[in-house]
């Protein structure tokens, strides 16, 4: 004889105590990730892949970011063999040579979405969706976490007390919008300035974004397309080597610092 199956209330405190428990865990990061784009979701699968707690939090419903329209909502996209081809492989994505352009290849945006997220989330991290950055923890000069809110109550324009997220670095991978920048920018008036991206120049914009990522700011990195609004460099459309290569950069950066003298993360807890 099968046990009747659980009742509406059951399956709701199933959710509900899962949930709870997935976001406590979530809430003491070694790194918070705002935007989970291309440069987020490989800075997070890199980052987890080292034993980093990683939480990324995600405005939209989905993971993606601007990737997910491809070229004009055309479903392709462009990478190159000197930056960013060799992530997409090791994710899976399969790329298409471009017979008359040597070293560029074609890829389904959609098909690197999804294969990105997987990867960051088999190494580890933790995705939450519908989830707005209100505001940042800043202490001593420096940026400790995220201040939080659900996406739907900042747009509805309700006043809803926010929770947090702390974290021991944070990365804006929130791309044009360059969000925790100009969060920053607002609260240290004339301290910090945000000028925003340039025009088009493409081959410049995939090296320069990748020069140029890193710590902004005590605590907080720049990743993707938020470093080119954060040091007013060209912008590179639908070519994504950069911004993948960024989030590489970044990743590299946060993990030696955390983990500096051999120090160790275990269960998020130093050892």
């Amino acid at each position: 004889m099968h046990p009747s199956p659980p009742g509406e209330g059951r399956l709701s405190r199933i959710l509900l105590r899962a949930a709870l428990s997935k976001l406590s865990d979530a809430v003491e990061a070694d790194v918070a990730i705002a935007g989970a784009g291309p440069a987020g979701l490989t800075a997070a699968w890199l980052l987890a892949e080292k034993g980093l707690r990683v939480t990324v939090v995600e405005h939209r419903l989905g993971t993606g970011g601007g990737m997910r329209g491809g070229s004009m909502l055309l479903p392709v996209a462009l990478v190159e063999e000197e930056l960013g081809a060799g992530l997409l492989r090791r994710a899976g994505v399969r790329l298409e040579p471009v017979g008359d352009a040597p070293g560029l290849y074609v890829f389904d945006p959609t098909e690197a979405a999804a294969k990105l997220t997987a990867r960051a989330v088999d190494a580890g991290a933790t995705i939450i969706p519908g989830v707005h950055v209100e505001d940042l923890i800043l202490r001593g000069g420096r940026v400790q976490g995220l201040v939080l809110n659900w996406a739907p109550v900042v747009e509805a324009g309700w006043h809803v007390d926010p929770l947090y997220l702390e974290a021991r670095a944070v990365v804006d991978a929130t791309g044009h919008d360059a969000h925790l920048l100009r969060l920053l920018e607002r609260r240290l008036q004339g301290k910090v300035r945000v000028p925003g991206m340039s025009s088009m120049d493409v081959w410049r914009a995939e090296r320069l974004v990748v020069e140029k990522s890193g710590e902004a700011f005590p605590g907080l990195y720049v990743a993707g397309m938020s470093v080119a609004e954060a040091y007013n460099l060209p912008r590179m459309g639908p070519v994504f080597g950069g911004m993948l290569e960024s989030a590489r950069r970044v990743a590299e950066m946060i993990a030696e610092t955390l983990l500096e003298r051999g120090e160790r993360v275990e269960a998020g807890v130093e050892a």
